[in-house]
């Protein structure tokens, strides 16, 4: 009778561990990789503007490796990732990457915004802000339509508003300050009804802020300082009672100051100023006892300081009225 060989238990592991090894291998050789369309929308973007990604993550030409999908890199606030991206790999099976950051920040960039740009569909963030990009602002940007957030001031973009803009109904935050646009804010803005954050100081916009306007109610800081703006300060703005930073002094609005800004509780920072026509009373700051900064220069206001109770501001270190008492004159 043939007898049986009798395999040993260690024989058994080895075997084990080897599957074990030949399994990883297998899934290191299907490493997610970039969405290529996106490789090359990023290439060539980085080409025109003169800039080298970083080894830090575009190891050996994989663009979403090391700290582009690494979660501890806060590439928001490391001036060590300047330019840099972040990736998601969790599309098909985690096979494919796609970029949903960029990060091009006060890198002296000189030129339009590349045509490219539009391929990186997935971004949810971009900040290509202090820079020297000139143009207009692309129609194409309605293709990003999952960004979160649009950063692009303090450049030289020049042109009107797109209507386009209307189409990132995702927009959380939208910075477009400091640049060289004309026209009005468009009225399309009404579409954005996710905006916390709305930046269009010193941005060259004028005409009236629109009545859809009023749909933003999200909207917890706008800043729409130094401009053209020109009618009457909205009365809806006082409805958007999440605002705790209002800017809308160094502009051409006429009063009053809309008593319905007595609604506006949460307020922290207010700057209006640089009125003509009605005179304003003060008596809308009464419920506004959060104030850490309150400022009302060339305000016409009408009344005295009795108006509102200023003991109860305990928060406030910063007080500016200048030629705040209108005389009549």
């Amino acid at each position: 009778m043939r007898r049986h060989e009798l395999v040993s238990p260690s024989c058994c592991l080895s075997g084990l561990v080897l599957l074990l090894l030949l399994a990883l291998s297998a899934r290191a050789q299907r490493q997610a990789q970039t969405d290529p369309s996106e490789v090359a929308a990023l290439n060539a973007i980085f080409s025109r503007w003169g800039l080298r990604a970083s080894t830090a993550w575009n190891i050996s030409g994989e663009p979403c490796s090391g700290a582009a999908i690494d979660d501890t890199t806060d590439i928001d606030n490391d001036p060590n990732f300047n330019p840099a991206i972040k990736c998601d790999c969790s599309y098909n099976a985690s096979t494919i990457c796609h970029i949903t950051r960029l990060k091009v920040y006060r890198l002296d960039v000189v030129g339009q915004i590349p045509a490219e740009l539009q391929n990186l569909t997935y971004l949810t963030n971009l900040n290509l802000a202090q820079n020297y990009l000139t143009g207009s602002l692309p129609t194409f940007i309605e293709k990003l339509t999952q960004l979160q957030y649009l950063h692009l001031g303090t450049n030289a973009l020049t042109g009107v508003l797109p209507r386009e803009l209307g189409n990132l109904e995702n927009l959380i935050s939208l910075a477009i300050s400091a640049n060289k646009f004309v026209g009005p804010l468009p009225e399309v803005v009404e579409n954005l009804t996710k905006l916390e954050q709305l930046y269009i100081d010193s941005c060259g916009l004028s005409g009236e802020l629109p009545s859809t306007f009023s749909n933003l109610k999200k909207l917890m800081i706008l800043w729409a300082s130094d401009n053209d703006f020109t009618g009457k300060i909205p009365d809806y703005i006082g409805n958007l009672s999440n605002l705790t930073d209002l800017r809308l002094h160094g502009n051409n609005f006429d009063g009053p100051i809309p008593a319905s800004f007595s609604n506006l509780v949460n307020m922290t920072n207010l700057r209006i100023g640089d009125l003509t026509g009605e005179v304003s009373s003060l008596a809308f700051v009464a419920n506004m006892t959060l104030l850490k900064t309150l400022v009302l220069r060339n305000s016409r206001i009408s009344d005295n300081l009795a108006s509102a109770d200023f003991s109860k501001f305990v928060n406030l270190n910063y007080l500016s009225l200048y030629v705040l008492i209108d005389a009549g004159t």
